[in-house]
């Protein structure tokens, strides 16, 4: 099966003119595990949102497309509150208890809102 994320590291791989092998190589795994990733078979590890855009010269903007995509992917998000101040550790932790009550409006709204206030990471500039 097809996923956004598996067509966005083709779209890297054809336009750097390299196989699913040597991307593989150049991830440090092999390319059944990079096949699977693609697929949605396999979660994207962690350290691929460093590698990737390090090791293919990603400009912002296709960094954030690919996080989004990326993040879209996974069936949980871990969010470290450690070092939050205290507004932002309510702030997760309210948003986390009523996540699944949040209305389609209400999403657009908040996504709306987000986009406007930090739109140096919005993939749609």
């Amino acid at each position: 099966m097809r996923t956004r994320l598996g067509d966005f590291l083709r779209s890297i791989r054809m336009k750097a003119n390299i196989s699913l092998r040597k991307m593989a190589n150049d991830l440090g795994i092999s390319p059944a595990f990079l096949s699977a990733v693609e697929n949605g078979k396999k979660k994207m590890p962690d350290s691929w949102f460093a590698l990737v855009p390090d090791t293919y010269g990603l400009s912002d903007s296709e960094v954030n497309e690919f996080k989004d995509i990326a993040y879209e992917s996974f069936d949980t998000v871990e969010l470290n509150i450690a070092k939050a101040s205290e507004n932002n550790k309510k702030l997760a932790i309210r948003f986390a208890r009523r996540f699944d009550d949040i209305d389609e409006k209400t999403s657009e709204e908040l996504l709306e809102l987000l986009e406007k206030r930090f739109k140096e990471d919005s993939p749609h500039e």
